[in-house]
C-alpha cells in the first residue's frame, strides 16, 4: 500500500497500533517488531509516540533526545535568541530529529517524550508529525506504539498510516474506542487484534474491521513485563510472539508480500 510522502507517493509502510489505554498496545507494538525482524525485515523504524513512554523501555532502551525536547530547544531559541539564533536554529531542525533517533543494528528508536509546558500536547504531536513524515523514508516499515484513545488520529498525526492496528481486550470501552478510530481513519485501513481476549467472540464484533487475531496470555510476557526485563529479549518460541507473527502475515504487509 502507498502513502504520501512529502507530496510524493512513498511504497513505505507505515502500521499505527492504537487503542484505548491499558488495552496492551506497547507489547503489542514490540512483539509486531520482533515478528518483523524474525521475518528478515529490516531497518526498522519504532516510534513511541505515547507522551508516557513505555515502548522504549519494552525495547531496553533510554532515549538520549525526545521530540519534546527538541521542541524546547526550538522554543528556547525563539524566545531568548536574536533573530540570528532564531534562523540557525530553524535551519537545524532536521538534523535535531534525526538526532533523536536510536539507532541500532535492526531499528531505529524515536520518542515523543513529555512536553516540559503543562496542558496539550498538540504542538508536539506537529512535531511529531513533521518527524515521521521527514524520516520514514529511510526504513522498511515504521511501527508507532501511539498514544491511548484517538487524541493522535484526530490530530492526523497517523495521516500517513497504512495499516492502523486497533488493540481490543473484548471490553465495551475498548469495543468503543475501535468504532471511534474505524469511524476516523475508515473501515480499509483498521485491523483488530485481540490481547487477553479470544478473536473468535462476538465481542470483536468482525463486521466493523479486519481481526487479524490474538495475542495469548502468556506468563513468560508477565514475567518479563512485572520484572522490568525488555520484551525484545523474549526467545523466538515464545507463543506471543509466534500469535505476533501470524498477525504480521495477516496485514499483508507490502514488505512481506515480497520476500523481506
Amino acid at each position: 500500500m502507498c502513502t504520501e510522502h512529502h507530496g510524493q507517493r512513498t511504497d513505505k509502510t507505515i502500521v499505527a497500533v492504537c487503542g484505548k489505554g491499558g488495552v496492551g498496545k506497547t507489547v503489542l507494538a514490540t512483539l509486531l517488531a520482533r515478528a518483523l525482524r524474525e521475518e528478515g525485515i529490516r531497518p526498522l523504524l519504532l516510534i513511541d509516540a505515547d507522551p508516557v513512554g513505555g515502548l522504549a523501555s519494552a525495547l531496553g532502551e533510554k532515549a538520549v533526545k525526545t521530540l519534546g525536547a527538541v521542541r524546547a530547544e526550538v522554543i528556547g531559541a525563539a524566545r531568548h535568541g536574536d533573530e540570528e539564533a532564531r534562523r540557525r536554529v530553524a535551519e537545524q531542525l532536521d538534523y535535531m530529529v534525526f538526532e533523536a533517533l536510536t539507532e541500532r543494528k535492526d531499528y531505529a528508536l524515536l520518542c515523543m517524550g513529555r512536553s516540559l509546558e503543562q496542558g496539550c500536547f498538540c504542538p508536539v504531536n506537529t512535531l511529531l508529525r513533521q518527524a515521521i513524515d521527514l524520516v520514514v523514508g529511510a526504513f522498511a516499515i515504521t511501527i508507532i506504539d501511539a498514544e491511548a484513545g484517538v487524541e493522535q488520529i484526530n490530530r492526523q498525526v497517523t495521516r500517513h498510516v497504512s495499516h492502523v492496528v486497533v488493540v481490543t481486550d473484548g471490553s465495551a470501552r475498548s469495543r468503543e474506542t475501535l468504532r471511534l478510530i474505524t469511524d476516523l481513519v475508515g473501515r480499509d485501513r483498521v485491523h483488530v487484534v485481540a490481547n487477553r481476549a479470544d478473536a473468535s467472540e462476538s465481542v470483536m464484533q468482525p463486521e466493523m474491521a479486519g481481526v487479524c487475531g490474538s495475542i495469548p496470555e502468556d506468563d513468560t510476557v508477565r514475567g518479563f513485563d512485572r520484572d522490568g526485563i525488555p520484551l525484545w529479549g523474549l526467545p523466538s518460541d515464545n507463543p506471543a510472539l509466534l500469535a505476533a507473527r501470524q498477525v504480521v502475515r495477516r496485514l499483508g504487509l507490502p514488505a512481506l508480500s515480497a520476500g523481506g
